[in-house]
């Protein structure tokens, strides 16, 4: 029997071992309509008439930026501060070889720590007594590499692990003008708009004659944001009778993990639906509520004719003429 089973949100390795361990919970919330389910419409009694329009904007990477941890243990200040400079020198130097400038190279000092043990010191004629003594250092860095080609991040990798570097912390997704994007969205939505009040007046409703409100919200997600993790397995279902009273030991089954973007299901607008790779997801949310006016009661003008009759003296004196 083949079975998937999901687990928690993880990450890809690429993705880096922090967000492995601590699943960002930003978009956990992201409920998705799912227009492919029909719904209903609904009309409303109190003269208003409401549209909302979503747009959603896929957006590769202008570049990416790995962060990888480096730790290092010595007995003194001097050799373990040397021995980090020998191995963060020498990925520099593979990086530089790898076509990596040194301006896209930041290496940040995280902490550097005297390390402590208790020592057992035995006195006639009193207790055994621990005292805590100085045993070392222990250093970390963080060496922070940016590129714009994907595929150089395995090269980089290996170039890490020549110095016995292997904790990749996190990749960010990186996008130059972000401003841009939701600009772009805006635009698409107001637009869209137009078209909708086009397609009402040319069934005989004016929306540009009635009151309208606005309300928008826009957000963006990473990549690092978006991969689940599952297992995939092939297990033999024992029966109480094969179990009978035997230890049963499971093997670890290995956890795999995919990048799964938001779907474009609930989306009106979608700039390149066609994903192939992991990108940064860029929503704009746009509502719209038209307001009829009020009718104005309308005004009946009623015309009355009096007739007079004037005397022989000169005077006028009004008669009635009925209507049959």
């Amino acid at each position: 029997m083949l079975a998937f089973l999901p687990c928690t949100r993880g990450s890809a390795q690429v993705m880096g071992n922090y967000q492995q361990q601590n699943n960002a919970a930003s978009f956990d919330n992201y409920q998705p309509q799912y227009r492919a389910i029909p719904r209903p419409a609904k009309i409303t009694d109190n003269g208003k008439l409401e549209f909302t329009i979503n747009s959603l904007f896929n957006k590769t990477a202008d570049s990416y930026l790995a962060i990888f941890s480096i730790f290092q243990a010595g007995t003194t200040a001097e050799t373990t501060n040397s021995a980090m400079n020998g191995r963060v020198n020498a990925l520099v130097d593979k990086l530089r070889g790898l076509g990596v400038a040194d301006e896209d190279i930041y290496v940040d000092m995280v902490n550097f720590l005297p390390t402590y043990a208790f020592e057992t010191e035995k006195k006639i004629f009193s207790k055994k007594t621990l005292t805590e003594v100085p045993t070392g250092f222990q250093l970390q860095k963080n060496i922070h590499i940016r590129y714009k080609n994907p595929e150089l991040l395995d090269q980089i990798v290996t170039a890490a692990a020549t110095q016995e570097i292997y904790d990749i912390i996190k990749v960010d997704y990186q996008i130059d003008r972000p401003q841009d994007v939701y600009v772009e969205l805006r635009k698409m939505a107001f637009e869209y708009l137009e078209t909708i009040k086009t397609r009402y007046a040319e069934n005989g409703m004016r929306l540009d004659t009635m009151y309208f409100t606005t309300a928008e919200n826009a957000w963006v997600t990473y990549p690092g944001d978006r991969y689940q993790s599952y297992t995939a397995f092939a297990s033999q279902n024992l029966s109480p009778q094969q179990r009978g009273d035997s230890n049963v030991e499971q093997a670890k089954k290995p956890t795999l993990r995919f990048y799964n973007a938001i779907p474009a299901n609930d989306y009106d607008l979608v700039v390149n639906p066609n994903l192939l790779e992991p990108a940064a997801q860029f929503t704009y949310s746009l509502k719209v509520q038209f307001t009829q006016p009020e009718r104005v009661p309308g005004v009946i003008t009623e015309v009355r004719t009096q007739y007079y009759l004037m005397t022989p003296e000169g005077e006028l004196r009004p008669i009635n003429i009925s209507k049959e």
